[in-house]
């Protein structure tokens, strides 16, 4: 079965970090779900992942113009292993956020390039999804080729 996950586009806030980066969200339309079950860490995505127009997030050659690309992927989890959208978004976020530097080379907070989470809905978390799959993208357009160790 194929997880399906919510791409959450509004801006997601670490609570009570001040000091830690914002994420900044791309423009897709909220509560696009996207299946990310094939996708794995270094798969780039088609540009349909930048709209949320198809719903389905494709992986394409890294060689060629496409959207973004799969930085990481981890487990989340609530408090009573509860669905709490906001709290799932945060913990994802902040998962996104660590993992950045050791993909693209360079603290998120110093970099060009952006990130956004792909978190469990509702009803994937039911049915035991904790998965969050982190993409990074640049919000100046297409990217051929790998972001990984960008540093930029």
């Amino acid at each position: 079965m194929r997880k399906v996950l919510v791409v959450l586009a509004s801006t997601l806030m670490l609570a009570g970090c001040s000091s830690a980066p914002e994420a900044k969200p791309i423009e897709v339309v909220e509560g696009t779900t996207v299946a990310t079950g094939d996708l794995t860490v270094g798969q780039c995505l088609s540009e349909e992942a930048a709209t949320g127009a198809v719903g389905i997030a494709q992986a394409v050659d890294c060689n060629k113009p496409h959207f973004g690309e799969v930085m990481s992927a981890g487990n989340v989890r609530t408090i009573g292993d509860k669905f709490d959208a906001t709290k799932i978004a945060e913990l994802a976020n902040n998962f996104c956020i660590k993992s950045f530097e050791d993909f693209a080379g360079l603290r998120y907070d110093k970099s060009k390039l952006q990130i956004f989470p792909l978190v469990p809905s509702e009803k994937s978390w039911g049915a035991g999804d904790r998965i969050a799959t982190c993409i990074v993208y640049d919000q100046a357009g297409s990217v051929t080729g790998t972001l990984k160790g960008a540093n930029r």
